[in-house]
């Protein structure tokens, strides 16, 4: 969930919109600096601040975004960011209390409420910067020299800070509840699609991956492709029933998965049939594949009789679909030619 679609989209509302407001921020307070005559001087400088906030945000937004893609990372850095430097220059160049700025300062809560469960953090963060405004608004009542400085009585001030504190937490929690509810709900809806796709790329009955999962993972760098088969299935169906036969394949499916490994996949092609992926050098897949075959003729018995397999290997050619009718073309062959045999470029090997 750490770089989920949820995150993805916070990270691009909070940096759109984090840029947006340090530019409009800027040029709201260059142009009141520009027009007042009397202390015009730190409308500019906190023009000037915006301003590098602007271009400090865009930097973090492009490399954890865009380059990086850690939208997670970056609801982080931006909103603790905003929340302590960019809204502080805006806070004083808007005129503080008497602009209302405060009241944009709710935004801060919103997001933390929402990136906190997202990103695991402390709540040390918002309540730092919730101590952090409280302690900003006393110094713009109680400073001599701080910008835009209004006298306020202790009274008001304590109303005026009481109140700004419930609504930040009351906010942040609303947010946070939320944010932890929508989480939750996506993780069991992620990991209800990553059980159906499980079971959907996987043979109900011996459980292998399927051809399906085949296809999608034939041209992920093997070397080879191994087709086999039960010799005589049919007749094993004909005889004993199709549940004999289902009980075959399961055997026979236990046998060879005892060999396989990350370089040496099984999947059920469809019937009697199984493919081998292998990424291992065609020799070797060979070699491999002998034991197999010398295992399933000792251990594959079905009702007291011994049954074989046939196969066909075939090196992978640049077209998956072509390497795979090699491998059945080599198949046939084994079948053809006495079954219980290895063909491998037209030739028996085994």
């Amino acid at each position: 969930m750490r770089d989920s679609t949820f995150s993805k989209q916070l990270a691009l509302i909070l940096g759109y919109f984090g840029i947006s407001a340090n530019f409009g921020g800027s040029v709201v307070s260059l142009i009141t600096g520009f027009t007042k005559i009397s202390k015009a001087e730190n409308f500019i400088i906190s023009a000037g601040v915006c301003f590098f906030c602007t271009f400090i945000l865009i930097g973090i937004f492009y490399y954890l975004c865009f380059k990086k893609k850690r939208y997670a990372k970056f609801n982080a850095v931006a909103i603790t960011f905003s929340g302590f430097v960019s809204f502080t220059a805006m806070y004083i160049a808007t005129g503080n209390f008497i602009c209302g700025f405060p009241y944009y300062m709710m935004i801060i809560p919103i997001y933390y409420g929402f990136s906190v469960p997202i990103n695991k953090l402390s709540h040390a963060l918002p309540v730092s910067n919730l101590i952090y405004y409280n302690l900003l608004f006393v110094l713009t009542f109680k400073a001599p020299y701080f910008p835009g400085r209004a006298i306020m009585p202790n009274l008001s001030l304590l109303q005026t800070s009481a109140a700004f504190t419930a609504t930040y937490i009351f906010l942040f929690y609303v947010c946070y509840l939320v944010s932890k509810q929508f989480i939750r709900q996506n993780a069991e809806l992620e990991e209800s699609e990553k059980r159906y796709k499980e079971l959907s790329s996987r043979d109900d009955l011996t459980g292998l991956y399927n051809r399906r999962s085949l296809d999608n993972r034939a041209e992920q760098g093997f070397s080879c492709a191994i087709i086999y088969d039960i010799d005589f299935f049919k007749n094993i169906n004909d005889t004993y029933g199709h549940q004999i036969g289902d009980e075959a394949l399961i055997m026979l499916s236990n046998i060879v998965l005892k060999y396989c490994s990350n370089e040496f996949e099984l999947y059920r092609y469809g019937g009697e049939e199984f493919v081998i992926l292998s990424r291992l050098p065609d020799n070797v897949t060979l070699e491999l594949f002998k034991h197999v075959m010398n295992d399933v003729r000792m251990h594959f018995i079905v009702k007291g009789n011994p049954v074989t397999i046939s196969a066909g290997i075939a090196s992978f050619c640049k077209d998956y679909n072509r390497t795979l009718k090699i491998a059945d073309e080599n198949l046939y062959l084994a079948k053809t030619d006495g079954r219980n045999k290895i063909y491998m470029n037209g030739e028996e090997v085994y």
